[in-house]
């Protein structure tokens, strides 16, 4: 109970510098997941789309018809302008028509060329639907439905009568804020984390308060057992914040995956715990372990897809962030709005370097606190 005590004593001592961190990362998350499109924005907006067509014929018409619901159409210079426009944004999507593509479609051959812009959820979303679209006049054909000739427009009516395209992009926008929110949470949970750690951490190695517990009943085991139990608790306060914010922001974005997400990150905080003891233990300067406990957070963020879709990242910069336990939380992030149906299993060997990343911090605090005990004896 003195542990506690304690804990809170230094905690209250320093709530104005908590709650200045708590208030500018719920600002950041505020700011930058309401900056991302909501659903309702894609069901209206065309895609900005340079064709290129080798040989105007009946069919290309036809599949150029079932285009213009989705495209506005982009003028280039020839195929050699298309990387450069779409790495400056001016178009989000190029697609190729060979003269004989409804026939390579029909053998199961790849049909045409299609590039979109990296970072356009909405071109990858339009890709998506070209390919159920050619799919269903493939199995139409199949089923006798409808002839070879006709298919292509036939499939363009069914396909506006049954609304595909508006049904998957709001799917996958609608789970993507949720995921987003909780990847950011990431960083919030960890730079809090290492804060109050270090707070804590160098408040009790002052000798007063060291002399103080050290003639309690409590054995240094059992107190950094109370601390860690308190921080812990401290991270669930933490994560309840960061999930009341999101659900007060997007109340239509909350699903039955939200607890899951929440597990997640209850993982990811219990490692964060481990790891802020873990390396205060290596300093004996407050003032240098403030300085790396701002920086590192920062820095295994953008590693790690907490900013940016880790889609979007480099192979070379996701590969470095694997040194990291925020990336493994986030890849779950990703599983988790994915997937159709949730499995542990599959979860578990996503995240399970995470308790890898556990069992090397608390063996490395143990260490280097026998080894400073040892020294001041």
């Amino acid at each position: 109970m003195q542990v506690c005590k304690l804990f809170l004593k230094i905690i209250k001592k320093n709530i104005g510098l908590l709650l200045l961190y708590i208030g500018i990362f719920t600002f950041i998350t505020i700011f930058m997941i309401s900056g991302q499109n909501q659903g309702d924005n894609y069901k209206q907006q065309k895609i900005s789309t340079y064709i290129l067509v080798e040989e105007e014929t009946e069919d290309s018409k036809a599949f150029l018809s079932f285009l213009d619901d989705y495209i506005k159409k982009v003028e280039l210079n020839g195929e050699s302008s298309v990387d450069d426009a779409l790495f400056w944004d001016d178009i989000d999507l190029y697609i190729f028509i060979p003269k004989d593509f409804y026939n390579t479609i029909l053998e199961e051959k790849e049909s045409f060329t299609m590039k979109s812009a990296p970072d356009s959820l909405e071109a990858m979303s339009l890709i998506s639907t070209i390919n159920t679209y050619l799919n269903l006049v493939k199995e139409n054909i199949r089923l006798g439905i409808c002839s070879k000739e006709e298919a292509l427009t036939y499939t363009k009516e069914v396909f506006v009568n049954e609304n595909y395209a508006v049904v998957s992009i709001k799917e996958k926008e609608n789970t993507g804020l949720l995921r987003g929110m909780y990847d950011m949470s990431v960083y919030i949970v960890s730079s809090l984390l290492m804060l109050i750690v270090g707070l804590v951490s160098f408040n009790m190695r002052k000798i007063d308060i060291n002399r103080r517990l050290r003639i309690t009943p409590y054995s240094t085991a059992k107190r950094n057992v109370m601390l860690g139990i308190c921080y812990c608790l401290l991270a669930v306060v933490f994560i309840c914040i960061v999930t009341i914010v999101g659900i007060c922001m997007f109340p239509q974005q909350v699903n039955e995956k939200l607890w899951l997400y929440i597990l997640n990150i209850c993982l990811f905080a219990v490692t964060m715990v481990f790891m802020a003891l873990f390396v205060s233990s290596l300093f004996k300067s407050d003032m240098a372990y403030m300085c790396l406990a701002n920086v590192l957070p920062l820095v295994a963020a953008f590693l790690c897809g907490s900013f940016v879709g880790i889609e979007l990242l480099p192979d070379a910069t996701k590969a470095f962030g694997h040194i990291f336990p925020n990336i493994y939380i986030v890849l779950a992030n990703k599983y988790i709005q994915t997937t159709d149906a949730f499995h542990f299993g599959q979860y578990l060997s996503i995240v399970w370097p995470c308790f890898l990343f556990i069992a090397i911090f608390i063996g490395g605090s143990i260490l280097i606190t026998n080894l400073l005990a040892k020294s001041e004896n």
